[in-house]
C-alpha cells in the first residue's frame, strides 16, 4: 500500500467518525446530511456491534435514522489508529476510540475495520467493534 493510501484511508475513517458523532450529536440531520454519511459505506457493508448485533448496510441506515441526535454533545476521539494489512484495493485498521456526551458520560471500544475501495474512494466494508456500553 502506497503511503498516500494509507493517509487517505486513515481520513476516511477520522472523517466518518466526525460524521457519526455530528449525526448522533447536535446535527445537522438532514436527508442530505444522511446520505452523505451513507455514501461512506459500502452497498455490502456489514457491522458486528459491541453487543453482537449484526447490521448490514440498510440496518445501519435504519439504525441512524432512529438514532439521528440521540447523544446530545457527541464527541468522538480516535486514538491508536494503526494500518494492520494494506493492499490495492482493500485496507484493514484497528483504532481504539472513546465517546463522551455532553453530560461527561461516556465509554471506550476497540474496532476493527475493512475498507474497500471504490475509484479513488476508500469506503467502509466491515466492522467490529468491543467495548463498554452506554
Amino acid at each position: 500500500m502506497m503511503k498516500h493510501d494509507e493517509l487517505a484511508v486513515s481520513a476516511q475513517v477520522r472523517d466518518t467518525l466526525a460524521q457519526i458523532a455530528r449525526w448522533l450529536g447536535d446535527g445537522p440531520h438532514g436527508e442530505e446530511a444522511l446520505a452523505a454519511l451513507m455514501a461512506g459505506f459500502d452497498a455490502d457493508f456489514a457491522m458486528v456491534a459491541p453487543s453482537g448485533a449484526r447490521l448490514g448496510w440498510q440496518g445501519l441506515r435504519a439504525f441512524f435514522q432512529d438514532a439521528a441526535g440521540s447523544r446530545p454533545g457527541l464527541e468522538i476521539k480516535l486514538e491508536r489508529m494503526a494500518l494492520l494489512a494494506g493492499g490495492e484495493d482493500a485496507a484493514t485498521v484497528a483504532y481504539y476510540e472513546t465517546q463522551t456526551l455532553g453530560d461527561g458520560s461516556g465509554n471506550g471500544r476497540h474496532a476493527t475495520a475493512v475498507l474497500r475501495r471504490d475509484g479513488a474512494n476508500w469506503r467502509w466494508r466491515h466492522l467490529q467493534e468491543t467495548g463498554d456500553g452506554w
